[in-house]
């Protein structure tokens, strides 16, 4: 049979009744016109209201931006959490590096200690390490209210990188043992203003999922710090100039996180308790991907905070 009868044919027979005899064109002729006429197609469904549609594939576009905003948002504080937590590598590299620095030949020469320690030495080398020691803890008791909380946690880290690159200065063109230790406490001074400021600009910035992450990186910091001075030591230990390479290093760390803490903004919860709360909205915004709503209900829940504390009264040291 020609195709088009076959096909005919074919679609009689999946409906269940008979072609007959389709051998001539009048058979074809005779048939219902339901067996040769085309199927219906599906229906196009068309919604009732065109506006309700469109303004519910716009909420889903928008949806779909806030969600992207939200993101990069999210990948925004990570990345600013991570390099405020650089300044945990101060108190860790100060602390790990100066010990071996006490054991190069080239360091003992120039300070004048014989190769097994005598009183003298002993006592030039205990004020040493604590002398970073000391500054530390003092500045870490006075920071917080007199730096961090009066003037803001930016200017506190600034201050305190600047000077933890300034003691390294110190320590690294020292030629005694004196100068050794007033450096040694300039830098001191500088880690214990920024271990009170770097863990509270990390917590404020940080969103509630990730905040306890964010402010581990600090501490984490402080160890990788020690295990890098180590490794520092160990491979410039026999060298003449190895000692003050290793004590240069501080002087990096301190100007390169220095300069980069101008381009970081201030706080949200500092600019709110210092009266600015249209500042620490715009930040606050920027900083949760553009969801100015969270970030509103974040500032209420800051200023109620803010109210408590009044409350019961100003914090002291």
């Amino acid at each position: 049979k020609p195709f088009w009868l076959k096909g005919l044919w074919l679609d009689r027979l999946s409906r269940g009744t008979s072609l007959g005899d389709c051998s001539t064109p009048m058979a074809v002729m005779s048939l219902p016109a339901a067996a040769v006429a085309p199927r219906a197609t599906a229906a196009v469904e068309v919604p009732a209201d065109p506006a309700a549609a469109a303004e519910a594939s716009s909420s889903e576009s928008s949806k779909g931006s806030l969600d992207v905003g939200k993101q990069q948002g999210n990948m925004r504080v990570i990345f600013l959490c991570i390099f405020i937590a650089n300044t945990g590598f101060f108190h860790g590299y100060d602390n790990g590096v100066v010990s071996d620095v006490f054991t190069m030949p080239s360091f003992r020469g120039m300070m004048g200690w014989p190769e097994v320690d005598d009183a003298a030495a002993a006592f030039e080398k205990g004020v040493t390490v604590n002398g970073f020691n000391i500054g530390a803890a003092i500045s870490a008791v006075l920071a917080g209210h007199f730096i961090v909380d009066k003037y803001g946690r930016r200017p506190a880290l600034i201050l305190g990188s600047w000077l933890f690159a300034l003691g390294g200065l110190v320590q690294t063109a020292s030629m005694t043992a004196w100068v050794l230790i007033l450096g040694r406490l300039i830098a001191g001074i500088g880690v214990g203003i920024t271990s009170s400021a770097g863990p509270a600009y990390i917590a404020e910035v940080a969103p509630s999922n990730i905040r306890g992450a964010m402010v581990g990186i600090y501490q984490s910091n402080i160890c990788l710090a020690i295990a890098g001075a180590s490794l520092l030591n160990y491979l410039d230990h026999n060298m003449q100039m190895g000692w003050r390479i290793s004590l240069g290093v501080q002087v990096l760390l301190g100007v390169v996180t220095a300069i980069g803490l101008i381009f970081c903004s201030e706080t949200p919860r500092f600019l709110q308790s210092a009266g600015r709360p249209e500042e620490a909205l715009k930040i606050l915004t920027s900083l949760r991907g553009g969801d100015e709503q969270v970030a509103k209900q974040e500032l209420a829940m800051v200023q109620a905070e803010l109210e408590e504390e009044k409350q019961t009264g100003s914090a002291t040291w």
